[in-house]
């Protein structure tokens, strides 16, 4: 059998081998092949002209048969679609027909790639970035098999114009006003290169300008450039004015009048009712509305008798639509009356609701790098609106299953596996909800209106219960809550503090075999103690402009759990570090936990960068607690951390021992944590992307215990460093990257020396991941 099927793919093989890639390429034409590498020639080199190469790149990229990975020059050397359609372009036959549509790839031709037009449009990038000499040819290379052409591109710039002066003429008194106030920020400098796209940016920021300070009608067309390259010899004057023809109604200012909101369910709803204050109305259907309208203005810039901003527009249309409540929004503005005086718009919000109910089913299937795999399933259900002040309730039911596929250490695979499950509930408020205190409330809502936020403020309440059984160990049950604010307050800052996060975790049951294990391993057994956890957390998240070309993301967490309760108990007259203190008929946590993470990426050419990741943590605990809790504690390894290690099996310090993989590396956590990451991303073609890294980490714990060398020592945090290096790749989709990572150990803490692994071959570790490891 084994003879039969080798001599089989040796037939297909030589069947495909002796198709033809060219048998019904036109007479006249050849078959485009891809390009050349792209001869840059630039006599003034500079930031500009390596900016707009990726413009360019763009412009002459023409992807053959086979293209990989989106690439023009990268081809696979198996052209299946072109052997299936050469073989069945002239069949009639409904599997000749069937075969073409499914797999078959017409050819790329010479004639259809028309590099004479795509160096006449890279010309024309070239003059709109200010090299009005450059210049763009081509050549044909035919190869070998005369049907086969490729194509060799030659881009040269020659002299970058400049701007020499920028003049602002003909606008509005009260326009012009404004343009001299914010000249700082003007797009355009002397000595800036000339740029199309600048010139555009310079005329809509004027434009933005004149709608926030009431313009409504003003647009962008009714301001023109006229550029002089001849008075001074290799710079342009410009001049920015207004159109000669302007209309009366974008001369002056406007302002908001009477607003009225219109609220369907349907969208064919007629509306019936209503009820108005002053110059605000409410349209709807019923006795109510269906929604309380301080949902809608809460988040609501504009105002009757404000001045009109198109900022503020846009506010409110992102506010109203955020919310989730609504599958139609419109703002309609319309003129009061016809009067060459009349400067009043009313405004019209449109709404309709969507769909209150959702119901959704998640699969998926996991594989984790301690050697176990399994699939997981997730019923949900959603209410929007669910109380008529746009609350959004979710509640889903949640499990998964997962079962061993490999060895552990000497440990045989196990019988009888793994699983979870549990329930979720959480309700979301789009404002800040304060319960029993007025004087905060009215305060912060007042607050709210007189800034300016990039999102509305939310509320969320979050309650769970889970189960979790490890094979053949134990059973145990985590009931977990939580209040909490998210505050946006602008593009860059976001702000999430959770005055109550509690967990309250107990064992339902365990094995002998468990049990053996907590008796001679004293930490494992107080950090795996039953134990409620009553928390306070503050999370502040920093992530620079988009525009800028090394980002920087920044990360702060602060916790505390049981100081409000322990300074309870000393108002009782108990002492603050008396322990055993309970909540719930269980001893609560105390202790204090910081962990910050900084991602630094630094843009090295168009298509490549390094990205620099360091995070570091400690959790200190005392008062009623020895030890933190387990799941507060910190650990190492995986693919978003020392990927040469799986999860948790380095540390903490120098600490090492075999049998910790028979219970998955359950004792390899600790109070501090360090970790750093260096990775070089370049493109390889297309959207393939390599990665070389290195990694480093560990974990210490505060305070000695059983374990050998656990403790934290400055003089031999160096030696206790978990080093690894590898490559990866990683293929970016727009909307998702998926990414391969091989890491390979250089040094663990645990040895003397350097290379101190104990095999290559066991010193490896591969990852499959979604999304970069930071």
């Amino acid at each position: 059998m084994k003879t039969y099927r080798l001599l089989l793919i040796i037939a297909v093989g030589s069947l495909f081998a002796a198709c033809s890639t060219t048998k019904n390429i036109p007479e006249g034409d050849q078959l485009f092949t891809g390009l050349d590498a792209i001869t840059y020639e630039a006599p003034e080199k500079s930031r500009h002209y390596a900016a707009i190469q990726e413009e360019l790149d763009a412009a002459l990229a023409t992807a053959p048969n086979g293209a990989l990975f989106g690439s023009s020059s990268v081809r696979s050397p198996l052209q299946v679609g072109l052997w299936v359609w050469n073989a069945f372009t002239n069949d009639d036959s409904n599997f000749g027909r069937w075969m073409l549509k499914s797999f078959g790839k017409q050819p790329v031709l010479m004639s259809w790639v028309n590099p004479e037009l795509r160096a006449s449009v890279a010309k024309e990038v070239l003059r709109a970035h200010g090299y009005f000499r450059g210049d763009v040819s081509y050549k044909a290379r035919t190869l070998r098999n005369p049907k086969k052409a490729k194509i060799a591109y030659t881009v040269n710039a020659g002299h970058l114009f400049t701007i020499d002066t920028l003049q602002y003429l003909g606008f509005p008194a009260a326009g012009d006003s404004l343009i001299r106030s914010t000249l700082s920020d003007a797009k355009i400098k002397p000595g800036d290169p000339f740029d199309v796209s600048t010139l555009e940016g310079e005329r809509t920021r004027l434009s933005t300008l004149f709608r926030n300070n009431g313009y409504f009608y003003w647009q962008p067309s009714y301001a023109s450039y006229l550029a002089d390259t001849t008075s001074v010899p290799g710079k342009v004057q410009v001049r920015l004015q207004a159109i000669e023809k302007l209309p009366a109604k974008a001369k002056r200012p406007w302002y908001v009048g009477n607003i009225c909101i219109d609220l369907r369910k349907n969208y064919l709803d007629a509306l019936t009712d209503s009820f108005q204050r002053g110059s605000f109305m409410v349209r709807f259907r019923g006795r109510r509305p269906p929604l309380r309208v301080p949902v809608i203005l809460q988040g609501t810039k504009l105002r009757s008798h404000k001045l009109y901003s198109y900022q503020d527009y846009q506010e409110s249309m992102a506010h109203v639509s955020s919310t989730g409540l609504f599958s139609v929004v419109d703002f309609t503005f319309t003129p009061r009356d016809t009067t060459s005086a009349n400067d009043t718009l009313d405004l019209r919000i449109n709404a309709v609701l969507d769909k209150p109910y959702d119901f959704y089913v998640e699969g998926n299937l996991v594989g984790k790098t301690n050697n176990r795999v399994g699939p997981g399933l997730v019923m949900g259900f959603t209410k929007r609106n669910a109380f008529r002040g746009g609350e959004l309730l979710d509640i889903n039911l949640k499990g998964s299953y997962e079962w061993q596929t490999s060895q552990q250490g000497e440990r045989s695979k196990s019988k009888f596996n793994s699983y979870e499950y549990g329930v979720d509930a959480s309700l979301m408020f789009p404002r800040m909800v304060i319960p029993f205190v007025d004087f905060f409330r009215d305060r912060l809502a007042r607050y709210y209106r007189r800034n300016r936020f990039y999102a509305v403020p939310t509320t969320t309440l979050k309650m769970s219960s889970d189960i979790i059984s490890r094979a053949n160990y134990f059973k145990r049950h985590i009931v977990s809550g939580e209040w909490s604010y998210s505050l946006q307050t602008s593009a860059t800052s976001r702000h999430l503090f959770s005055p109550l996060v509690f967990s309250y975790e107990y064992m339902r049951s365990s094995t002998a075999a468990f049990d053996s294990v907590l008796q001679v391993n004293p930490y494992l057994y107080y950090t795996m103690q039953d134990q409620f956890v009553p928390k306070m957390q503050y999370t502040y998240t920093y992530t620079s402009p988009s525009h800028l070309l090394n980002p920087v993301r920044w990360q702060t967490t602060i916790s505390e759990a049981g100081n409000l309760l322990s300074l309870g108990y000393m108002a009782a007259g108990k002492k603050w570090g008396r322990q055993g203190k309970e909540m719930f008929n269980n001893p609560y946590a105390q202790f204090v936990k910081v962990e910050t993470d900084l991602v630094k990426t630094w843009r090295l050419t168009e298509h490549s960068t390094l990205v620099g990741h360091a995070a570091l943590g400690a959790i200190w605990a005392y008062g009623n607690s020895t030890k933190a809790p387990y799941g507060e504690q910190f650990y190492v390894g995986g693919a978003n951390s020392v990927r040469a290690f799986t999860v948790r099996s380095i540390g903490p310090g120098h600490y090492h021992n075999d049998a910790s993989a028979n219970i998955y590396y359950l004792d390899q956590t600790g109070d501090l944590m360090f970790q750093a990451n260096l990775e070089y991303r370049p493109r390889l073609f297309g959207n393939l992307y390599g990665a070389l890294f290195l990694d480093a980490g560990n974990v210490w714990v505060m305070h000695s215990d059983d374990r050998i060398g656990v403790k934290f020592e400055p003089k031999n945090a160096l030696r206790d460093m978990a080093l690894g290096t590898g490559v990866g790749l990683r293929y970016d989709m727009d909307f998702l990257v998926i990414r391969l990572d091989w890491g390979v150990g250089l040094h663990v803490p645990y040895n003397t020396g350097f290379y101190n692994v104990d095999s290559f071959k066991n010193s490896q570790s591969l990852h499959f991941a979604v999304g970069y490891p930071f």
